[in-house]
């Protein structure tokens, strides 16, 4: 009889409304633990990779191989041009040479036509970010925005493939390898040849430290004939290998 059926339906009402809170307070205690989750997932995470604030970003960029060029991909510095090591941003010029000094008005014939002699000016050095485009990224890098640890310009040039790998030509007579150091960080292969092919220097540097350490020189060589040389860099192991600026010196 339809009565009893609708009689059957309205006495199940009762336990349906009762059990009901049970059902939103179980979902109410997963929906918790997924938001818990992940929020220590992201402060345990240590992704030094991942987007840092407004306006930061993360880009991955496919980098196909490159020749290395024989070739000096920058022009010869100029002392009217140099670029100052510290104390200001690339690009900006160093402070111009004293005058030279006077020609002495001594009594003395021989001393009154002597010529002036200008000081000597400092060695030019060019401190050039990781996004250079004389730097040739070899592999399968990604570019790193935005970043607040400290970083030259804020990003940096990573990869985390064995093997891949960067060089770069320079005119000079040295040249320093800066990135940072992590517990993540491990060794690269870092060698320099001449114009001829010829080997330089090659050595193993290791980026591990207990702590970010950013703007480290990890690799340097200085003091050569100068000339234009090129520097190749391979990752050997580490979970990260990372480019963060080059100091050329004239």
């Amino acid at each position: 009889m339809p009565g009893t059926r609708w009689t059957r339906w309205t006495a199940r009402v009762p336990h349906v409304v009762a059990v009901l809170p049970w059902i939103l307070a179980s979902a109410a205690v997963i929906v918790l633990i997924f938001l818990l989750v992940t929020a220590m997932v992201a402060v345990f995470g240590h992704d030094r990779y991942a987007e840092h604030g407004p306006g930061s970003r993360s880009e991955a960029v496919m980098v196909p191989g490159v020749p290395v060029a024989t070739t000096s991909v920058l022009p010869s510095p100029s002392p009217t041009r140099t670029r100052r090591e510290s104390g200001g941003r690339p690009g900006d010029a160093a402070p111009p040479a004293g005058r030279p000094p006077a020609a002495s008005r001594s009594a003395t014939p021989s001393a009154s036509g002597s010529p002036s002699t200008a000081p000597p000016s400092p060695t030019p050095t060019r401190l050039l970010n990781d996004d250079d485009p004389g730097i040739s990224y070899r592999g399968r890098w990604a570019v790193s925005r935005g970043r607040p640890f400290g970083d030259h310009r804020d990003d940096v040039h990573y990869t985390m493939h064995d093997g891949d790998s960067f060089s770069f030509t320079f005119t000079g007579t040295g040249l320093d390898y800066i990135t940072s150091r992590d517990p993540e960080y491990g060794d690269a292969d870092v060698w320099v040849v001449d114009a001829g092919g010829r080997p330089v220097r090659q050595q193993r540097v290791s980026a591990r430290a207990d702590r970010y350490l950013p703007q480290q020189t990890v690799f340097s060589v200085r003091d050569l004939p100068r000339g234009t040389y090129t520097l190749w860099a391979v990752k050997r192991n580490g979970v990260y290998f990372q480019v963060d600026a080059l100091r050329v010196r004239g």
